[in-house]
């Protein structure tokens, strides 16, 4: 059973592996136990006996193998069932906490006051312009509320939040935030965690472009490779191993992406040359959540 992984079979595979495995093992026992029997009483003990009781044999050694793999088989199953239960919950408690922690800093003082701020300047001198940040304020927003309630979402539906995102940091960083956006149109389709595009476009924006005086470029990806989603994530800058600022949000997209597709999904952040910090993200498409 160990070798072959019934284990991991559905009772209902398993079933019918195991009856006739049952049956096997009972006529082996019952055939040892009749070569074994002219050794401890005799050949002329097994002849008067007759072999009337061979079949009754079979049938109740069967029956007892077949009732111990089954309680053996209930108590793994049992035992699964429960681990992917605590997996799940976790897995719910991972992501509610993430989506809680991009909507905190999206909605924190900060991002606020400078959003007010852009617009208060803009109804004044850009009107239609303060209109449109207005819009996208409010499109972000309803997605950070929104994406609560679903475990996945189109990379086409998530790319309009980054893009409702990239435009109000556009307003408030001006010329010093520049925007590349070269997504694979096969693969606006696929189903992706909420959240996860953005939190890496978010890092981005805050821990790279940001800090720098000049400003510097944001450059999102995607493409179908080997049977996987790739998305990829450029800013300007570069890694400090003296800082942890970003650790967190990469940390739980990480430990998201482990929960749902295991290690068939990854993360990896790197500097990319002199000037560049590459976040890209593998998710294969045969694991992708409906």
């Amino acid at each position: 059973m160990k070798r072959r992984n019934w284990l991991k079979l559905s009772p209902l595979q398993a079933l019918p592996r195991v009856f006739l495995a049952s049956i096997v093992v009972g006529v082996t026992i019952t055939a040892l136990v009749t070569a074994g029997w002219p050794i401890v009483f005799g050949m002329e003990a097994l002849k008067a006996s007759g072999f009337s009781w061979v079949f009754p044999a079979i049938f109740t050694w069967s029956v007892t193998v077949f009732l111990w793999a089954a309680i053996y088989f209930g108590v793994h199953y049992f035992g699964s069932y429960q681990t992917s239960e605590m997996e799940n919950l976790r897995l719910a408690v991972v992501a509610k906490d993430a989506q809680l922690r991009v909507l905190l800093a999206q909605v924190n003082p900060h991002f606020i006051f400078n959003c007010l701020n852009s617009l208060r300047a803009l109804i004044i001198e850009d009107p239609p312009r303060a209109q449109t940040m207005v819009t996208e304020l409010a499109s972000m927003l309803r997605y950070s509320l929104q994406s609560g309630k679903t475990e996945a979402v189109s990379l086409e539906t998530e790319l309009e939040a980054v893009s409702a995102y990239l435009k109000l940091e556009a307003i408030r960083l001006e010329e010093r935030l520049r925007v590349k956006i070269d997504m694979d149109p096969h693969s606006l389709g696929t189903q992706i965690p909420p959240m996860l595009l953005q939190t890496l476009v978010e890092n981005g924006v805050k821990h790279g472009v940001a800090r720098l005086a000049l400003g510097g470029e944001i450059r999102v990806a995607s493409e179908m490779q080997n049977g996987a989603l790739k998305i990829r994530v450029q800013n300007s800058g570069q890694l400090s191993e003296s800082s942890s600022s970003t650790r967190m949000g990469l940390d739980n997209i990480r430990q998201r992406l482990q929960l749902l597709y295991g290690d068939a999904a990854s993360l990896v952040l790197r500097n990319q040359g002199a000037d560049f910090v590459i976040a890209e993200v593998s998710i294969p498409l045969a694991k992708i959540p409906a």
